[in-house]
C-alpha cells in the first residue's frame, strides 16, 4: 500500500500543481473582470421638484430598488455590484446622483417618486473615479497595467 502511494505522488504533486494553477488563473480573471465593471458603471441624476415630500412608503419602495441592483447584475465580483449614492447642491437645488453597474442601469434610471426627474449627467469618461469599499483591499494598478498591453 505505500509502495503504490509512493508511486503515485507524482500524480498528487501534479494535480496539486494543475489546482494551484487554476486558482491562480481564476482569481486574476475574477479580479480583471471587477476593473471591468468598475470603469463601464452608469450614471443617472435625480433631480427633485422644489416641492419634493416623498411619504416614507415611497422612500422604502426605492431603498428596495436599489438593494435590488446586485440580483439583476447577476453573478459578480461584490466590489463591483455596488451602488454609490452621491448628494449634492447646485445653486440651492438638491441633487441626487446614483452611480451603479451598467447592466442595472435601467433600474437606476426607473423613476422612483412622481416628483423627481431623472436626467443624465454627461459624466467625463476620462476621469475615473477611484472607488474604495470598506474591508476591501484597492486594485493593484500594475495588475491594470498588464491588461492594456494585452
Amino acid at each position: 500500500m505505500i509502495g503504490t502511494l509512493w508511486g503515485a505522488r507524482w500524480w498528487v504533486m501534479g494535480a496539486a500543481a494543475a489546482a494551484v494553477c487554476v486558482g491562480v488563473w481564476a482569481r486574476r480573471w475574477w479580479l480583471r473582470r471587477a476593473r471591468t465593471m468598475l470603469r463601464d458603471r452608469s450614471v443617472v441624476a435625480l433631480v427633485p421638484a422644489a416641492d419634493f415630500d416623498p411619504s416614507l412608503e415611497e422612500i422604502e419602495r426605492h431603498a428596495a430598488r436599489l438593494a435590488r441592483v446586485p440580483a439583476v447584475v447577476g453573478w459578480a465580483p461584490e466590489r463591483a455590484v455596488g451602488v454609490r449614492v452621491r448628494l449634492s447642491s447646485d445653486d440651492g437645488r438638491l441633487s441626487y446622483r446614483l452611480e451603479g453597474p451598467a447592466r442595472a442601469a435601467a433600474l437606476l434610471r426607473l423613476r422612483a417618486f412622481p416628483d423627481v426627474d431623472v436626467v443624465d449627467p454627461g459624466v467625463n469618461r476620462d476621469e475615473v473615479p477611484r472607488i474604495r469599499f470598506d474591508g476591501v483591499a484597492p486594485l493593484d494598478t500594475e495588475d491594470h497595467d498588464e491588461d492594456e498591453d494585452a
